[in-house]
Order: C-alpha cells, then sequence, then structure tokens
C-alpha cells in the first residue's frame, strides 16, 4: 500500500500535464496575464452562474483551449456570459481551432489576428447559434485545396447562394436564422458572411459606416484578412475579385468607417475607443483619403478648456450625428481622423456650449467657443459638403463579369429552389381543415414564416384544443421577423400561461387583448426569445406574488434589491434575456427593464416598455404606471407648445427625419426627439406639446451632388406659451444641371419598339436596374415612397429590367405599391448604349441608372450606383416650371 500512494499521485500529474499539454495559444506572457486578470473580472461580475459557465474547466482541455476559452471569457459582453453555457463556447474554440488546422492558410494567420477576428463567435448583437460548426461542416469540402483568397470568394458565393438582400427590422437575426429566411438587410448579410468566413478560419470582421456624408443612410459590409493585407467585399454580393463592390465610390465619399474588435486589441489601425472588453477603431484609411482635423475649445475669454465633451458631428437624416464622442485634454485640444468633407464640431462643459463648422478640405484645426447657454436664440446657416465623388476604375473585364454573373444567376436558382420547399397556400389550407383553423389566418402566418415555418406548424399542432383560441392572436402581436425565428417552445409557454390567468382572474374566461400582448406575449423588446412565463413562476412563491398582487412596488423593490447593475458590462448592444438576469443577478438597465416586466407577465401582471420613452410600466386600475428604479425625475409638464408651419415656397413638403428634426437641450448636446412615423407630424400646422427648455430646430435641403443646405435655429419654448415656427426649406437657385438632350421623336419611336410606349413630351423618368442588389432596392423604395406626388406629375416612369423572371418576380410582388404611372420593360429592348451617345459625360453602367427627362428632351438629372433620396430629388425636378 506505501507504494500505491505515490503511484497515484504520479498519475494524476501525468493526468493533468495531459490535459495542459500542447504550446499556448496567447505565447506573449504578459498579454496572457492581461487576460487572466480581465477573466477573474468576468468571474465574479457571473459569480451567480459559475458552474454553468466555467465547470467546463473541469474538463479534460489542452492549454491551447484552456487559454482560447479563457479569452473568450475575459472580453464577452455580459449578455453571452447570462445566456449561454459553457459547453457552447468550448465547442466553438475547439471548432475554431480545428478549422485553423483544416485548412492551408491556418498556419499563416497570426495570433493576434486569429485571435481577434476568427476565435469570436459574436459579430454584432444577433443571438449566437451553432453557426460555427454548422457551416465549417457544410463548407470544409467546398474548400479543399483552395487559396485563402479563392476561398474568401467561394465562401461569399456561398452565402448569395443562401441570402439575398431585403430590408427589415432593427433587431439582427442570428446567422443561422438569417439562411433560413433567406434574406436579410446589410446588418445581417454581414453579420451572417462575417460568422462564414471565420467558421473557416479566415479573419473577417464587419464595417460599418454609421452615417454616409452624401445621402441619408449607413452601410455594413465585411472586410477579410488575406496574406497580411484586409480586403473588403459586400457580404452576400459575391464579385469576380476582392475590393470591388458597389459602395466602392460611395466608401470614398465617407467621413468614417469603423469596427469593433472584440478584446483589448494592439493593431495599428486608429483607436476611436478602448474598452476593458472591446477596441473600437477607424478604418476609413483603408477606403479613401484621411485626415486628421484639430479642434481647440475656448471659454469666452478665449482660455482653453480642458476636460470639456466634443462631440465631431457628420449632418444626416437631418439631424447631427456623432460620429466621434470624446473629451478635450488638458490642453483644451481634440482631434478625429476623417474624409474631406464638412463637420459641424460641438463642444460643451458645465453648461456653456458652443459649435464651428469645419471645412476639412480647407483647415487643419478649428476653435470652438463655449459662448452659448440654454435660453439664447440664433439663426445659423451652413452649407456642408460631402467629399468629392472619385472616379473608381472597373478592374473587372468582361469575360470575368460574364463568369460571375452566370455563378450568381445559379445561386438565384438554388435559393429559389429552397424557398420552393416552403409551405404553400393549398398545403396550409389542407392543414387549417385539419386542425379546425381559419384556413385564410393561417396562411398569413405561414406564409410570412419563410424557413420557419415548420416550427409555427409545431407549436400549432402540439397546443391543447382548450387553448387553440389563444393561437392567432399571440402570432399577431409578436413580429414578422419573430415568425422567421421563434422556437415553439417560447410559444408553448406563452399560451400556456393562460391557466395563471385565469386563475388570478377567478374565470375561465380571459380578456382579450389585453392579456395577449400584454401578459401572454413572449416579445418585451429586442431580446433574444427564452421561454419565461414557467421559469420565472416557478421561483416566485405564493407568498410573495400575492405580496407583489396587493402592491406591485414590492416587485420593484425586489428587483432594486437583488439586481446588481453595470452599465459597461453589456457592450454587446442585445439585451440579456429574462432568464439570463434572473440566473446571473447582474444587468444593464435595459435588461433590467425588460427583465421587471417579463416578471410581471409571469404573474398575470400586465407590464410593457412604453413604446416611446422604454420606461418599464404595470397596468394598475386600468391606468398604465411608470416603474423608476432610480429616483425618478421631475416630472416636467408639457405645457410648452411648439406650431409648426410649412413655408409655401418650399419645393417638397417637410418630412421628419428628411427635411427636419426637432433636439431638445440635453446638458449643452442637442438630442433628436423622435417623431418618426407619429401622425403629429404628418400635416402642417403640426401641433406638439413640448417640456419648457430650450430646442434647435434643424432643417435640411439636399441637392443632388450631396451637399445640404442647413439652417438652425435655436428657441426658447416657455410654459403655458406657444410658439409659432415656420419651417423652411433652404432654397437652391442653381438651375438643373444638363447632362445631354435626346431627340423627341426617335426617343418615343424606340420606346414604342420596346413595349414602353409614351409620349416624351411630358417628361420621362428612364431606370435601368438588377433589382435583388441593394442600391436598386433602396431606388424602388424612394419610388414607393413619393408613389404619390408621382402620380400626379404628368410624365411617366419606365423600369427597365434584366431579365423577364425578375419583370415577372417585380410585377407579381412589387408593381401595385408603386405610382401608376410605372411602366416596365426589359433592358435587352432599350440598351443603356442608345442613350451613352447623348450624354456631356461618360456613362460607366453602375446599376441602378437613372435619368430624368424633361419635355423638351433635356436629360436634368443623371444617377449611377447607390443613391438614396432619389425620389426627393426627382420630385424636385418635376415641380419646376415647364415640367
Amino acid at each position: 500500500m506505501k507504494t500505491f500512494y505515490p503511484l497515484l499521485c504520479i498519475l494524476f500529474i501525468g493526468f493533468i500535464l495531459s490535459c495542459n499539454k500542447g504550446s499556448h495559444f496567447i505565447s506573449d506572457p504578459d498579454y496572457r496575464q492581461k487576460v487572466r486578470v480581465q477573466f477573474e473580472k468576468q468571474q465574479e461580475l457571473a459569480k451567480n452562474r459559475a458552474d454553468t459557465l466555467f465547470g467546463v474547466f473541469r474538463d479534460p482541455l489542452t492549454m491551447e483551449e484552456k487559454e482560447a476559452l479563457e479569452f473568450l471569457y475575459a472580453f464577452m459582453s455580459l449578455n453571452d456570459l447570462a445566456d449561454y453555457d459553457g459547453k457552447f463556447f468550448l465547442k466553438n474554440v475547439r471548432t475554431s481551432l480545428a478549422a485553423r488546422d483544416t485548412f492551408s492558410w491556418g498556419s499563416q494567420i497570426p495570433e493576434d489576428i486569429f485571435r481577434h477576428f476568427v476565435l469570436p463567435i459574436r459579430v454584432n448583437n444577433e443571438n449566437l447559434d451553432s453557426s460555427r460548426w454548422v457551416f465549417f461542416s457544410e463548407l470544409k469540402d467546398r474548400l479543399h485545396g483552395m487559396t485563402m483568397k479563392e476561398a474568401a470568394l467561394k465562401v461569399n458565393h456561398w452565402c448569395h447562394e443562401k441570402v439575398c438582400y431585403r430590408g427589415t427590422d432593427g433587431r439582427t437575426s442570428s446567422p443561422l436564422a438569417t439562411v433560413r429566411t433567406a434574406y436579410g438587410r446589410c446588418g445581417e448579410e454581414s453579420t451572417f458572411t462575417t460568422a462564414a468566413l471565420r467558421s473557416v478560419g479566415i479573419p473577417a470582421r464587419q464595417c460599418y459606416t454609421p452615417r454616409w456624408a452624401h445621402c441619408d443612410d449607413n452601410h455594413a459590409w465585411v472586410e477579410v484578412w488575406i496574406d497580411s493585407t484586409w480586403h473588403y467585399l459586400g457580404a452576400c454580393e459575391p464579385e469576380p475579385n476582392l475590393d470591388i463592390a458597389w459602395f466602392t465610390a460611395p466608401a470614398k465619399r465617407a467621413m468614417l468607417v469603423n469596427t469593433n474588435v472584440f478584446g483589448d486589441y494592439e493593431g495599428r489601425e486608429d483607436i476611436l475607443l478602448k474598452d476593458e472588453r472591446f477596441t473600437q477603431i477607424n478604418i476609413l484609411s483603408n477606403y479613401t483619403d484621411t485626415k486628421r482635423i484639430w479642434v481647440r475649445v475656448l471659454d469666452t475669454l478665449y482660455q482653453t478648456v480642458p476636460g470639456a465633451e466634443v462631440e465631431f458631428q457628420l449632418y444626416n437624416y437631418a439631424e447631427f450625428y456623432p460620429l466621434l464622442k470624446t473629451k478635450s485634454d488638458q490642453n483644451g485640444m481634440a482631434s478625429f481622423l476623417t474624409g474631406f468633407g464638412d463637420l459641424l464640431i460641438w463642444a460643451a462643459k458645465e453648461g456653456h456650449y458652443g459649435f464651428a463648422h469645419a471645412d476639412v478640405r480647407a483647415m487643419d484645426s478649428v476653435d470652438v467657443i463655449l459662448r452659448w447657454t440654454t435660453g439664447a436664440a440664433f439663426t445659423f446657416d451652413l452649407d456642408l459638403t460631402p467629399p468629392i465623388q472619385q472616379q473608381v476604375s472597373d478592374p473587372v473585364t468582361d469575360s470575368m463579369r460574364n463568369v460571375n454573373s452566370v455563378k450568381l444567376k445559379f445561386e438565384d436558382q438554388l435559393r429559389t429552389a429552397y424557398e420552393g420547399t416552403f409551405i404553400d397556400s393549398s398545403k396550409s389550407y389542407r392543414l387549417a381543415a385539419t386542425l379546425g383553423l381559419n384556413p385564410d389566418t393561417l396562411w398569413y402566418f405561414l406564409e410570412r414564416s419563410r424557413g420557419n415555418w415548420r416550427q409555427i406548424i409545431t407549436f400549432i399542432s402540439d397546443t391543447p384544443d382548450t387553448l387553440q383560441k389563444f393561437i392567432f392572436p399571440l402570432l399577431a402581436v409578436i413580429s414578422e421577423k419573430d415568425l422567421h425565428d421563434i422556437h415553439p417552445a417560447v410559444l408553448a409557454d406563452a399560451v400556456n400561461s393562460v391557466g395563471s390567468w385565469q386563475l388570478a382572474m377567478g374565470s375561465q374566461e380571459s380578456a382579450d387583448g389585453l392579456f395577449v400582448e400584454y401578459v401572454m406575449n413572449p416579445r418585451i423588446d429586442n431580446e433574444l426569445l427564452k421561454p419565461f412565463h414557467r421559469f420565472l413562476r416557478k421561483k416566485i412563491s405564493t407568498s410573495f406574488a400575492d405580496s407583489v398582487g396587493q402592491d406591485p412596488e414590492y416587485l420593484v423593490n425586489w428587483v432594486k434589491t437583488t439586481i446588481a447593475i453595470d452599465k459597461k458590462a453589456n457592450y454587446g448592444r442585445a439585451p440579456l434575456t429574462p432568464v439570463g438576469v434572473c440566473e446571473v443577478k447582474v444587468a444593464d438597465p435595459h435588461s433590467r427593464d425588460i427583465f421587471f416586466v417579463a416578471l410581471c407577465r409571469s404573474i398575470t401582471i400586465p407590464a410593457r416598455l412604453e413604446p416611446a420613452t422604454k420606461i418599464p410600466q404595470y397596468l394598475s386600475e386600468g391606468q398604465w404606471k411608470d416603474v423608476y428604479f432610480e429616483d425618478p425625475p421631475a416630472e416636467p409638464e408639457r405645457n410648452a407648445t411648439l406650431k409648426l408651419l410649412s413655408d409655401p415656397e418650399n419645393a417638397l413638403v417637410p418630412e421628419y427625419y428628411i427635411h427636419y428634426t426637432i433636439e431638445q437641450n440635453k446638458e449643452g448636446f442637442f438630442r433628436t426627439l423622435d417623431y418618426e412615423n407619429s401622425e403629429l407630424v404628418k400635416q402642417y400646422p403640426a401641433t406638439l406639446q413640448l417640456v419648457p427648455g430650450t430646442y434647435l430646430i434643424v432643417t435640411g435641403n439636399r441637392l443632388s451632388g450631396g451637399t445640404v443646405l442647413v439652417r438652425m435655429v435655436q428657441v426658447q419654448l416657455a410654459g403655458d406659451h406657444s410658439t409659432e415656427l415656420l419651417l423652411t426649406l433652404r432654397r437652391d437657385f442653381t438651375p438643373p444641371p444638363v447632362y445631354g438632350s435626346l431627340n423627341k421623336p426617335k426617343l418615343q419611336e424606340a420606346l414604342s419598339m420596346a413595349g414602353a410606349g409614351t409620349d416624351p413630351a411630358k417628361g420621362i423618368i428612364m431606370a435601368w436596374m438588377e433589382p435583388e442588389k441593394e442600391p436598386s432596392r433602396h431606388l424602388m423604395s424612394d419610388f414607393k415612397a413619393k408613389a404619390e406626388e408621382i402620380e400626379k406629375w404628368n410624365g411617366s416612369v419606365i423600369l427597365f429590367f434584366p431579365g423577364k423572371e425578375e419583370m415577372d418576380r417585380f410585377t407579381s410582388k412589387e408593381r401595385e405599391e408603386l405610382p401608376g404611372n410605372v411602366i416596365v420593360a426589359l433592358n435587352d429592348s432599350f440598351p443603356l448604349h442608345l442613350i451613352s451617345h447623348s450624354l456631356t459625360v461618360p456613362l460607366i453602367e453602375n446599376y441602378p441608372v437613372v435619368l430624368f427627362i424633361n419635355p423638351a428632351g433635356i436629360i436634368n438629372f443623371l444617377s449611377e450606383g447607390y443613391r438614396i433620396g432619389t425620389g426627393d430629388e426627382l420630385v424636385k425636378l418635376m415641380k419646376l416650371p415647364g415640367n
């Protein structure tokens, strides 16, 4: 027996060594120690889920796996610590290491690049899923024998095979949900493509211009690291080579392109923000010429002001959007690396504020004097010009373009074939008869659920007959995107809450809309949906529920004392789920508010986040009661009246977030009031009841080249007083440009032969499109938004499609949303070269190509490629005398 214990110790030490064999994942001991310190902080933060998260370290792990897992934990967002487990993260680590070892390029990737741009699972604020190993399994054989560059291009073609562009709501779907739906907006396409590239060991990052300078919009795309250099590509929009995309020219006019890098990143890029969990970098210099603009903050005595809040703002959506928020240093200085366009630089400290117009082309520095205080009134006009449009050469030969087009068409066919596997109306109607449900309503939901239709059917089929009447009301209160990715367990948990409600109400009957929307509904805001009703009910004793029922403030106090608040840890911007908050007992304020609403619903108290303010509320005696977990703000009375009038000289009726915004002073900075889609600002005069205080009304008239004629009016609104304000869009007195002229009789003859007969003497808009690509989708949205005004015009709109299939699809799905004077035709019937000889500028055929031809045959408008606001510009031309 004496020899047994030493032998046992030797075996145990050997086991420990075998579990830690291999090379370091992080070779630099200093960085490894930095990760270890941050990992221990995260362990303390998530101590209430310690076993679920960190129990995985008891498994046999190699040194690489252990250090890679620690790196992920050290820097991950709080929502990931709260809502996923160690087994999930370990499987992602092992798949990432397997991808590195499977492909030839794995050995070429530097350790830090792999660490920050391959290993991380989260790309944006999407739900995490099993895409890392699902995509790896599907792609690894396709990429066999390829170089890293060939593989990156191939992966993007695969992504296009799965997903195309279509605008959706603001919640970002997970990669697998996007594949299941077969479409997504640019943020979802780029999240999906980044995830796919990382799954096969190719370093990738999602890039983002938060606002364009030349038009009102933003965009996201992907960069890949190939042979020591970062290259860009359009997500799900494959081209024959890297660094080619429809947004190449717009990106040259950008004032900022940035990306958030997971972890403490020590790369060479310009750093915008260094947080203990992530690093935000400025990568604009990858796309265009840049310049550092310096700001000096001064007081009214011209003394420098250290510690002032400084924002570098860009006009977009009729507001000034902060590209960078920073502070002046001890010398009163701040700086920003940006493009060669115009910015508004705003600074504030201790109730004093000031601003300055910075023309980055002409100046290296600018002074901002804190000359203003609340209560002052002024009107300030400024012309803001974006960086100039630069010529972009097309490196793609005709043969390369043709080969790529063949691939794209085949991939479109594969995606269409997948969409053909979705349930059709005839099967839906047969199912409705079997289940005893309204066939039209069932088809309505199944059609919108896209590739998730089987999950919806599972929920419906498993719902007891006694609860069947709640199926459709429940599906009606969740969003269309929820139908794309919701799990049957979430819906089942929600519908089974009926029993609790009935017990609480002492009746077998349930309130209809109130119950469904504010008790049963699993959707509270934009959180990951997990079943929470039953989970939370089990955590609550009967006596606790009774106390809350008598006084819901009891629950408010319980949440205050139970849930710790951390305002920085959840940097990923996706809320924690109610289940996650309950388990980890730490949350950001927004996730805490969602948790409170879920708790209320789980014990049958109707609750919500107030739609505009997002303040949590519960229903008491028929009234919504606000909940404040901190000291409630002094409730200001909305007794100041602002009456807005539209200047009759305006070429367009001002629209909120397009031509004007109202901004309220908040500690020296003005923040936009959210009247998007509000009926209050749809007609003039528009009368608003506001809190007394200082406001800034911003109006803007964007010209065809992207320059904006801005007017800023600061007003003081007094209580019990009405202030009238005329919204004036500053006029451009420059005559419309002339891009050429056409012979009207010949044009009419050619259009008649193309099957698009119309009278050129009344004016024509002609547009050649690629309907499945984002720039053309935006143009279509512009036409839809301006349908009423375009219909009032005497002229015609002719849309040219590349093929009959695309034209037929458009005619069947979208034609009725467009102006009635729209005519459709095929590109081949009227190719662009018939127009090009009549133009005074070369045509590069970057789609969509849009022309406005006035009744005299003069071409007054020419646009190629991506452009937002085309509808506005065309309407302005229509309203000119003679048009």
